[in-house]
Parts: C-alpha cells; sequence; structure tokens
C-alpha cells in the first residue's frame, strides 16, 4: 500500500504550477498528507532571502484558498538541486511540478527542471501539463491541415 505522507509541490510562482498545486491538494486530502510549497529562487535573480519568501507568500495569498494548509519554503540555488535536496531532506514521498512544455531551442538552451528532477529522484515524480501546454500541441491532423494535405 502507498502512502503519501508528505508531497512537495513545486513553484517558479507561475499561473502554470497553481495546477501542479491541484493534484497534490487531491491527493493530499486522500492521504492527509503534509504538503510543502517550494520555490527555489535561481542565482542570478538578485533577491534577497526575505524578498523571495514575500514574494512566495503574495503568490499564495492570491492564489490559494486560505483554508488550504501547507508549508511554504524558499530555497536559493539551480532549481533541479534544490528540489532533490529538499526531497531528500523531508523524506518527502511524492514530488509534484508543472511542466511548461518548452521544446526546441529554449529546451536544449534552458534544459527542463521536470525532466532533471525525474531523471535524479529517488521518489516517484508527477509531471503535471497545464492546460494552455496541453491545449497548444500540435496534432499530426493540425499540422496536416494547416499544409493543405487533407
Amino acid at each position: 500500500m502507498v502512502y503519501l505522507k508528505k508531497i512537495l509541490v513545486t513553484t517558479d510562482l507561475s499561473q502554470y504550477s497553481l495546477e501542479a498545486l491541484e493534484y497534490a491538494q487531491s491527493f493530499g486530502l486522500l492521504y492527509a498528507s503534509r504538503i510543502f510549497l517550494l520555490h527555489v529562487d535561481e542565482h542570478g535573480h538578485h533577491r534577497s532571502e526575505d524578498q523571495a519568501v514575500a514574494a512566495l507568500a503574495e503568490f499564495v495569498a492570491r492564489n490559494v484558498d486560505p483554508d488550504v494548509r501547507l508549508t511554504q519554503v524558499v530555497r536559493s540555488g539551480h532549481p533541479a538541486a534544490e528540489i532533490r535536496r529538499f526531497s531528500q531532506e523531508e523524506n518527502v514521498d511524492l514530488i509534484v511540478m508543472a511542466t511548461h512544455g518548452r521544446t526546441g531551442v529554449k529546451h536544449a538552451v534552458m534544459g527542463s527542471v521536470a525532466e532533471k528532477v525525474v531523471r535524479l529522484s529517488a521518489v516517484p515524480v508527477l509531471t503535471v501539463k497545464p492546460l494552455p501546454v496541453r491545449e497548444s500541441i500540435l496534432h499530426d491532423e493540425d499540422i496536416e491541415n494547416e499544409l493543405h494535405l487533407r
């Protein structure tokens, strides 16, 4: 039997990450889990730790129902490494994160935090593709129609 006592949700403070939080909340209700909301402030954003904490608190206040119990955590560093480190320190049972659906050059240059976490994590990782990303995926029919192949 799988018990999800601790669930880690990551956020880059974008609307995309809210869908990952919704999934985590659903699992959290089923398992009475403790939910951690982790924001990693990448080097180069030139924010103090206090500013990053305030940014996460503001994001939560604007977007998350006050009845949702979660622990807000801010780390500084490379996101994939910090997510992995936090999950090990807290012995989380599941990591939930949104993907942005970057492809091509952006993906090649920036890489994918979700991809790195999936590859390096010792615990299961649920990646959530937000609705705007799902709607923007091209299908074979779209390409055929655009090229007037049908």
